[in-house]
C-alpha cells in the first residue's frame, strides 16, 4: 500500500518523541478522554465525513482509463492528480486545490484560489470532483475504483520538488554533496 517510503531521520525520531511528551501530558493535566477524545478524531479524519474524502480525491484515477494507459511503455498520460473545486476548500486550507499546489508547491495555501483564477484554462480541461462525499460513494461502491487506482510510474519512487528519492536525506548519510540542498 505504500507508494513511497521516506528514510528515517533524526528528526522524526524527534517528532515522535515529541508527540510521546505531549500525549503524556495531556493526559496528566487533561485526563484520559481528552487523549482518546485525540485519537478518534485522528482514525474519523481517515473515516466516511466528508472532508476525509479529499486524499481518495486527490490521488486516485476516477476516470475511465483507455487499457492502453494501464501499460507503462505507452507513455499514456493518466492524470496524477486530482482537484476539489467546492466549497469545503474554505475548511481545509485550499487542500482541494490539489493540481495548482502540486504545480506550484511553493505557493501558500492562502494563494492557492488567487493562482487558480490567474491560470483557470490550464486546469479547466483537467478532470476535478464538485463533492468529497460523492468521492467517498464512489469509491465504495464503483466496481472499477478503488485500491489499485493510483498511479505508479514506470521509473517508480516519486519527485518532490526538483529533488528524487535519493536525494532526500540518503545523500548526506553517504557523504554525497548535493547542490542547492542546505541541511
Amino acid at each position: 500500500m505504500m507508494v513511497y517510503q521516506l528514510p528515517l531521520t533524526k528528526l522524526h525520531f524527534l517528532n515522535i518523541l515529541a508527540q510521546v511528551f505531549f500525549d503524556y501530558l495531556l493526559v496528566r493535566f487533561a485526563g484520559v478522554n481528552a487523549f482518546a477524545y485525540l485519537l478518534m478524531s485522528s482514525f474519523l479524519a481517515g473515516s466516511l465525513h466528508p472532508c476525509a474524502g479529499h486524499f481518495i480525491a486527490e490521488h486516485y484515477v476516477f476516470e475511465q482509463q483507455p487499457r492502453s494507459a494501464k501499460d507503462p511503455a505507452n507513455f499514456a498520460l493518466v492524470p496524477e492528480t486530482f482537484s476539489y473545486y467546492g466549497p469545503l476548500n474554505m475548511l481545509t486550507y485550499n487542500v482541494g486545490l490539489h493540481n495548482e499546489h502540486h504545480d506550484f508547491p511553493a505557493i501558500p495555501w492562502t494563494r492557492l484560489p488567487v493562482l487558480h483564477e490567474i491560470a483557470k484554462e490550464f486546469y479547466a480541461s483537467l478532470p476535478y470532483h464538485q463533492s468529497w462525499t460523492w468521492v467517498i460513494w464512489q469509491f465504495i461502491w464503483d466496481k472499477e475504483v478503488g485500491l489499485w487506482c493510483r498511479v505508479k510510474r514506470k521509473e517508480g519512487g516519486r519527485r518532490v520538488a526538483a529533488y528524487r528519492e535519493n536525494d532526500l536525506g540518503s545523500n548526506k548519510q553517504a557523504g554525497i554533496v548535493v547542490p542547492g540542498d542546505k541541511r
